[in-house]
């Protein structure tokens, strides 16, 4: 205990001195540019609490970036967020995706195995984890809320949630037009138009089509193996039959072919196959040698109503949605030419999910709340998992079904209780049933289990101007608890608890907006899985106290020159986890098992979280300047993340790096034309996004080298 104490103190030094350099240094260094011909940073709303508020006035830790933003640091999907956000992380799970927002994040994939960091569009929750890499389509912002969401979003947001909100149709006409292309032989088109129909309905469209060659070829064939096509619409119609009422119908449509995720290479040589004469085995970025089928295909449809009404008394906001998805996935598990084993498996998600809220009028108020009740409804079906092994057709091992359900019923009141002192009190309570059925040789029906939970959650904010805002805060984050259908067992995961404490500081005036926070959180029962042959094991197998420091800010220099800074320092390690799996190759060549990995329990205790660097940063040049009369925009986004690991035993890690993307545009003086060339991963950086370990093989994947392209834009 006396060797812990030590450590903490230690890293709280560290953390201290850390937090003592983003927040005199470096807005010293940005308060001497801000002469009177600095200019005002945009007021920046965000719904982090249900209810329209400026940002400096939410007690929490909040990233906030504008369409405009993204598109000038050529931020195109939702795995590009972490370059622009401290303490984040978006890997990959094969192709689900796996996000991490200060050490919390989950390694789970399969039948009902759902991500506790939550992604919201337009206010609706996305719980597919094979649905949340999207093209960042006709966005207006993105907020990344860190921290448990246990009040107001509430289900399966322990470490926290991403807010998207697409562009509200216009009765005034508009529209873009945009093609490109880049390296790899990749090329896109994207649309949007937007028009008032009548005097109370407007429509718009977005859509977006791209095709490319990937970066991968195989070794043993030659040929390239990640070619892709993706496209993606999205339209909306806006009835607004009188003053204060607002109904938005959207429908999406998504269908992708995309085998990037499972396009594998081994982790340092690590493969079943590795150990046989003359094979094959690929272990580079730009290197797979993958023999059986490899494709992950996405089919999805999402229809979505939100009805605004606005009474005397208050606002009320009605959300219903249905998603249906599907997705076929074909993987070479041994990632040779060996052909020691491959699977196939199919993935059906249909989700109904129906919130009603009412919140109080926005205003000078001193009293400000919101109350709702939400209803969840997920079914995951596995029709069927296919495999071969050594070259054999392929035969079915197991087929899956999982439904849950949630109930739920939240308030959220803040009061002016003195002169600049809010206190924001909020509680919700949550119902959860899950109930699978499997079939692994023998069918396994009607198991079912239900789980309750509340989680409050205390702010105090103090206002030391109209501008600048202390915090300090508790809140309880939760995770609904899991069937392990793919372990082939009845015996439940218990949900994951979070209680999370944090403290901050915010301001935003003369042409600057500085964030900064400390945290602290006590997380028990997290969900941990490893993947056995065709099994995903699940299970409650560690607690962990976490704590760090986020920083952010944003400057207007003047002279047309814009900057952003973040930083985040994230101490994340298992405090108990003493049955972590390992994985250790078999090299006896008289076993049957020769060249297969055994999974090992170990002792991981001390050790550093899944996915959690100590430092990740970046930071944002935007430059303006006129050129032959028309706007010249110049800009470097720069992201740098410290060593991290991809599991929790420190077998396999990822050294730290740091990318570097540049964008020029230059505007028309009319507006109407843009011309932008490009280069992202200018320093040729090479990273992995995932690190997979089964019984087959350790397999790995980068993401893209240095690619270089160029786009054209219309905008009337």
């Amino acid at each position: 205990m006396k060797n812990y104490r030590g450590r903490l103190r230690q890293h709280a030094r560290t953390a201290a001195l850390s937090v003592l350099l983003l927040s005199s240094a470096m807005p010293q260094a940005v308060l001497a540019q801000t002469a009177p011909e600095a200019g005002v940073l945009e007021e920046i709303i965000v719904t982090a609490q249900k209810r329209r508020e400026r940002l400096e006035d939410v007690p929490a830790s909040i990233t906030a970036i504008t369409g405009d933003q993204l598109g000038a640091a050529g931020l195109t999907t939702v795995v590009d967020l972490p370059q622009a956000v401290p303490g984040m992380r978006l890997d990959y799970s094969g192709a689900f995706v796996q996000p991490t927002i200060r050490g919390v994040g989950s390694a789970l994939a399969g039948p009902g195995a759902i991500s506790n960091v939550a992604t919201y569009i337009d206010g609706f929750y996305v719980p597919n984890g094979l649905a949340t890499n999207f093209q960042l389509l006709s966005v207006e912002s993105v907020n990344v809320l860190k921290g448990p969401q246990g009040t107001l979003f509430g289900r399966n947001a322990t470490g926290g949630a991403i807010l998207v909100t697409t562009r509200a149709p216009s009765f005034t006409p508009t529209a873009m037009a945009r093609a490109a292309y880049s390296s790899f032989d990749r090329a896109n088109l994207s649309v949007y138009g937007a028009t008032g129909l009548t005097d109370t309905i407007a429509a718009d469209l977005a859509a977006f089509y791209e095709r490319g060659d990937g970066f991968v070829r195989n070794v043993h064939t030659g040929k390239k193996e990640a070619a892709f096509e993706k496209m993606a619409a999205r339209g909306k119609i806006l009835f607004t039959p009188g003053e204060g009422s607002r109904f938005t119908l959207a429908y999406e449509h998504v269908d992708n072919d995309d085998p990037t995720p499972n396009v594998s290479s081994s982790y340092n040589g690590l493969s079943s196959g590795a150990v046989r004469p003359g094979v094959y085995v690929a272990t580079g970025r730009r290197e797979t040698s993958n023999t059986a089928p490899t494709y992950t295909t996405f089919n999805g449809d999402a229809v979505s109503l939100k009805g605004e009404l606005e009474f005397d008394f208050a606002d009320l906001n009605l959300l219903s949605m249905y998603r249906d998805e599907r997705s076929d996935i074909g993987k070479d598990y041994d990632g040779t030419s060996a052909n020691v084993f491959a699977g196939q498996y199919r993935d059906v998600n249909k989700t109904f999910s129906q919130e009603i809220n009412l919140s109080s009028k926005p205003g000078d108020s001193s009293l400000t709340w919101v109350t709702g009740l939400y209803y969840f409804h997920n079914r995951n079906i596995y029709p069927g998992f296919y495999s071969a092994s050594n070259g054999t057709t392929f035969v079915k091992g197991f087929d899956a079904s999982v439904k849950a359900e949630t109930y739920a019923a939240f308030a959220d009141v803040t009061y002016e209780v003195i002169d600049r002192l809010f206190v924001t009190g909020g509680i919700r309570y949550s119902a959860d049933e899950a109930s699978h059925s499997f079939n692994v040789g023998t069918r396994h029906d009607g198991t079912s289990v239900d789980w309750d939970s509340v989680t409050p959650r205390l702010n105090l904010r103090y206002a030391l101007t109209d501008q600048s805002n202390i915090y300090a805060g508790y809140s309880k984050g939760y995770k609904a608890g899991v069937l392990p259908t793919a372990s082939f067992s009845n015996t439940p995961v218990n949900p994951e608890k979070i209680d999370a404490w944090e403290v901050g500081f915010k301001t935003a005036g003369d042409g600057i907006r500085l964030d900064l926070s400390a945290f602290y959180y006590d997380y028990k029962d997290i969900q941990v899985s490893a993947f056995l042959g065709v099994q995903s094991i699940i299970r409650n197998a560690a607690q962990s106290q976490i704590y760090g420091l986020d920083a952010q800010l944003s400057a207007d220099l003047g002279r047309d020159l814009e900057l952003t800074l973040g930083a985040a320092y994230t101490h994340a390690e298992y405090d108990r986890f003493t049955n972590a799996i390992a994985y250790i190759q078999n090299l006896d060549p008289t076993s049957a098992r020769y060249g297969l990995f055994t999974a090992t329990n170990t002792d991981a205790t001390g050790n550093r979280m899944m996915r959690s660097p100590r430092m990740t940063a970046n930071a944002g040049l935007t430059y303006h300047t006129m050129v032959a009369e028309g706007d010249m925009t110049l800009n470097a986004n720069l992201f740098y993340t410290s060593k991290f690991f991809f599991d929790p035993v420190e077998q396999f890690g990822q050294d730290g790096y740091a990318l570097l993307n540049l964008r020029a545009t230059w505007t028309t003086p009319s507006e109407h034309w843009s011309f932008s060339v490009w280069g992202n991963n200018v320093t040729d950086t090479t990273y992995r996004t995932q690190v997979s370990p089964n019984s087959q093989a350790i397999q790995q994947v980068y993401r893209e080298p240095l690619s270089i392209g160029a786009s054209v834009t219309y905008r009337y």
